[in-house]
């Protein structure tokens, strides 16, 4: 129970939202703060939904959508105060895949904590397919 109270801990301390704050306050475009203040908002609810939780409570919600493989075509940019919204939204698809990698990395490790991992890699997919559909529109409305 301890090593799982750990993972959680650490689940925790990896949804703060600091990133997805920097750029909300650092970018130039609305769109762009607009778009990080949401995702740090996505990230700050996590983590206080992780703190609240017991580690025996967290369990897989059931279906996860599908991944459109959007961000896999795509090149990394890096955060920069000028960058577009597509250009944020291609950053936020890739660390949020990142942290669907890591957790599904973690829970393939076993143990008492691979339903908490599997639970957060899940959670990070949903988050991961809203941006893939934003982007999506995106480019359809141009």
């Amino acid at each position: 129970m301890e090593r799982l109270k750990r993972a959680l801990k650490f689940a925790v301390e990896k949804e703060k939202e600091a990133f997805y704050r920097k750029w909300a306050e650092e970018a130039q475009d609305p769109g762009v703060r607009q778009l990080f203040s949401e995702l740090a908002s996505w990230e700050r609810g996590h983590a206080e939904r992780l703190s609240l939780i017991k580690p025996e409570e967290l369990a897989s919600q059931g279906t996860v959508p599908q991944d459109l493989k959007i961000s896999d075509l795509l090149v990394e940019v890096p955060a920069s105060p000028d960058m577009t919204l597509t250009e944020a939204l291609v950053v936020a698809m890739k660390r949020e895949q990142a942290s669907v990698e890591l957790y599904e990395g973690l829970a393939a490790l076993g143990g008492p904590a691979k339903g908490l991992f599997s639970a957060l890699a899940e959670e990070e997919r949903r988050h991961k397919r809203l941006l893939e559909d934003e982007y999506d529109d995106l480019l359809m409305d141009n």
